[in-house]
């Protein structure tokens, strides 16, 4: 595999490669410290599998260096790889039709596992973008219940309004079927036959989507939410 870091920081450069070389053993590293020299690296090298760029170095500032760049090795995924952690540069990027947006504070198993979900055709999602829908889940129902009184569903005690199910990919959802089994991340790994980091993120997504902090409240949430739709 051959992928293409666009990034003015060496030392960033050097640590998104062995990154890489710890997903895909082998793979051709190319490197880039200016937009411009970005691009005519791509054209170089029209057999890329990844392109990852930062928003803001020498020739890009901001989401304009995104559209040039997938425009340039399209249909290549681009994925953002920034400092900037706020929800709107993440959902700017996505909607710019970035494959992923990786926070450069992303733990290095985290930031693996996401690259590897790239590179298998996932789109990744960072946790802002899932803290925010989650937030405003719940200025929806705060805002439907002015009286500040909290409903009782089924005898489970106050809730709010959380995405659940529909906010997770497929391949989530099969994660989510088999965390309801009572498979661990391991078993799961096997199961799916995916990286054990690459679960732990889909598991992470799932507790978000829930609006829990265990696997306990996940499952529970799980098949209350289950029980819901079939009794509607």
């Amino acid at each position: 595999m051959k992928f293409l870091i666009a990034d003015d920081h060496p030392l960033v450069r050097r640590a998104l490669s062995l990154t890489l070389e710890r997903v895909s053993p082998g793979a051709t590293v190319l490197e880039a410290d200016t937009l411009s020299a970005a691009l005519r690296s791509a054209e170089e090298h029209p057999d890329l599998d990844l392109f990852l760029i930062d928003l803001f170095m020498p020739g890009n500032n901001g989401l304009e260096g995104l559209t040039l760049a997938r425009s340039a090795v399209s249909p290549v995924p681009v994925v953002v790889v920034s400092a900037d952690e706020s929800h709107q540069s993440a959902l700017g990027a996505l909607e710019r039709g970035a494959a992923g947006y990786l926070p450069k504070s992303l733990p290095e198993d985290v930031m693996r596992a996401a690259l590897a979900l790239i590179l298998a055709g996932g789109i990744y999602v960072p946790p802002m973008i899932a803290e925010r829908a989650l937030r405003r889940a719940a200025d929806s129902h705060a805002a439907s219940n002015p009286s500040g009184q909290q409903g009782l569903e089924h005898g489970h005690g106050p809730s709010v309004s959380t995405p659940g199910i529909n906010a997770l990919t497929p391949r989530q959802r099969e994660v989510l079927n088999l965390v309801v089994e009572g498979l661990s991340n391991k078993e799961i790994a096997e199961q799916l036959t995916l990286a054990e980091a690459t679960v732990k993120v889909h598991v992470t997504a799932i507790l978000r989507a829930y609006g829990v902090n265990n696997r306990t409240k996940a499952i529970s949430a799980a098949r209350r939410e289950r029980t819901e739709h079939s009794a509607g």
